[in-house]
């Protein structure tokens, strides 16, 4: 999705949360590289959330970032030539589905395609994450689960 076409789609409802889906590719062990897998993510999101007042967040929200610069803050940042949509998913309502080859299957058969250091990221049920604009499919009215 297109930065410009994100910013209007969150303005033109003033909705207060999103339903926002991404699409993201992942890089197989070495073993398993002929494959392409590939995970879709969902999330009723906040977006332009300012947590400014909690100490906690004290200049990471408002000011400095740890990697890019805000191009329009409080949505999107940008990073060597890349804009990032900043997204704060309300908690647990991240859902993923996870394919190999464009096949669905279940988490656990897609971690047998991965490096083991790669089988535990840490997976996101809330907070800040930030998603790689190409990589943003779908926004719309949330479907709180």
């Amino acid at each position: 999705m297109k930065t410009t076409e994100y910013l209007a789609a969150i303005t033109a409802t003033g909705l207060a949360h999103y339903s926002v889906e991404w699409e993201t590719t992942v890089k197989s062990a070495a073993a398993h590289k002929a494959h392409t897998l590939t995970k879709v993510s969902s999330a009723v999101c906040m977006t332009g959330a300012e947590y400014k007042s909690l100490a906690v967040n004290a200049g990471v929200e408002t000011g400095a970032l740890p990697w890019g610069e805000w191009s329009m803050y409080p949505y999107i940042v940008s990073h060597k030539g890349r804009d990032y949509a900043r997204l704060y998913t309300v908690d647990n309502t991240v859902r993923t589905t996870y394919f190999v080859d464009g096949e669905h299957v279940e988490r656990e058969a897609f971690l047998a395609y991965l490096t083991p250091s790669q089988r535990n990221p840490s997976r996101p049920n809330g907070g800040t994450i930030t998603v790689t604009m190409d990589n943003v499919k779908a926004v719309g009215e949330p479907a709180f689960a």
